[in-house]
């Protein structure tokens, strides 16, 4: 993103006013590095869902907040330490930019999302926490005339000196832009690739935050009623935290089938609507970051599903984490021996495959609504619509 002119706040710049409220000086670096701060950096939490910022700012003492271009930012302490809360919305664009604001506002030492999340492993309960070793975008698939699904880069990347995508899986580089001078004739001739724009398939957390994290003290117990939504379970059920792959797509993906179709590609443990755009965000700014994610339902156990005992999970997480990290973090990301022996990439023994096999079925019933109401459509109605998805429809011969 290009710089851009300092944010005002009711007539106030947004940026000297946080380092005022936070006592903070205005020379820092994002992400770390000199600064004559008298203390350490705070550390961002970003949520998506309401029940889930509330459960973060439950373990904070909030002393005040301010408003930057929408989003209300809450200034506080976990454990004496200095962190900003901010709710995104529930979608990767919105969680993105958030997370851009709050590190180029704020200028953490790291940032960590705390939110809820669909297992996309067996092993996973709810209640559990999945920590990021890993979050890959399941949206960037391309299906094949072959019948297979194969990755498809997740993120552009132009590299600065600030970025840090250390860990990330690159898939490739672009080629050169044109410039003025060889603009005229550039669509005619081969271009030389540029080392410093990068595609990404997923990107690898900060593995000292992913380690505190995973040091975090027992969680508890959850019913077996509440783990598998059946009343008439009894017992519970210890929960754990999990460092695992997190498997981000703007979907709900609730039959096991298409669970599998989407695990052998990206072995992923659990899902989620922001983790990409946050990823991103983080890795554009050079910022530490992982993805906190408490487990709210599962697919394995379908009428499961505990928002709030997830959110307060991972906010559990999180204030462990900050009330352990030291003043500068280290940058070096997770390995994929880092992960836990249940996530399914250790199990599969890959991350991303180069391919996987897939069948689609002819759609067989479309419903839908007009201003006369809801109507569906099957047999002659809905043929006649297929027809168009046959080779050679379109009236060329």
């Amino acid at each position: 993103m290009r710089a851009k002119a300092p944010m005002m706040v009711r007539g106030v710049c947004a940026a000297g006013l946080v380092m005022a409220l936070l006592g903070l000086s205005g020379s820092g670096v994002v992400g770390g590095g000199e600064t004559d701060r008298p203390d350490p950096a705070p550390v961002g939490i970003v949520s998506a869902l309401p029940v889930e910022q509330a459960a973060v700012l439950a373990e904070m003492a909030v002393e005040r907040h301010t408003d930057v271009q929408g989003f209300r930012f809450y200034v506080g302490s976990i454990a004496g330490r200095a962190v900003v809360s901010v709710a995104s919305g529930e979608l990767d664009g919105a969680a993105q930019l958030a997370t851009w604001l709050l590190n180029t506002t704020f200028r953490p030492r790291a940032t960590i999302f705390s939110g809820t999340a669909g297992a996309q492993n067996a092993g996973i309960n709810v209640g559990d926490v999945v920590l990021s070793g890993f979050v890959v975008d399941k949206d960037a698939v391309r299906y094949g005339r072959d019948g297979r699904q194969k990755p498809y880069p997740a993120a552009e990347i132009h590299v600065t000196g600030r970025t840090n995508i250390a860990g990330a899986l690159i898939s490739g580089r672009g080629e050169q832009y044109p410039t003025p001078s060889d603009a005229a004739e550039f669509g005619s001739r081969p271009h030389p690739v540029d080392p410093d724009r990068v595609y990404i398939q997923g990107f690898a957390a900060a593995k000292q935050l992913v380690r505190t994290g995973a040091a975090t003290p027992a969680l508890g117990s959850v019913r077996l009623s509440e783990a598998t939504g059946r009343q008439d379970a009894s017992g519970a059920v210890d929960s754990k935290v999990i460092v695992g792959t997190v498997g981000q797509a703007p979907v709900w993906t609730e039959s096991l089938a298409w669970v599998e179709a989407q695990n052998m590609l990206y072995q992923t443990d659990a899902e989620d609507n922001e983790g990409t755009g946050f990823a991103y965000a983080n890795a554009v700014t050079g910022v530490p970051w992982m993805l906190v994610r408490g487990v709210s339902d599962t697919p394995w156990h379908p009428t499961a599903y505990a928002a709030d005992l997830a959110s307060k999970r991972a906010a559990k997480v999180c204030a462990h984490v900050v009330a352990g990290l030291p003043a500068e973090v280290d940058r070096s990301p997770v390995a994929r021996a880092d992960l836990s022996p249940l996530a399914n990439a250790r199990q599969a023994g890959y991350l991303i495959a180069d391919r996987v096999a897939y069948g689609v079925g002819p759609v067989t019933e479309v419903t839908y609504t007009d201003p006369q109401g809801r109507r569906s459509l099957t047999g002659g109605q809905l043929a006649d619509l297929r027809r168009q998805y046959t080779p050679g429809a379109g009236g060329l011969g």
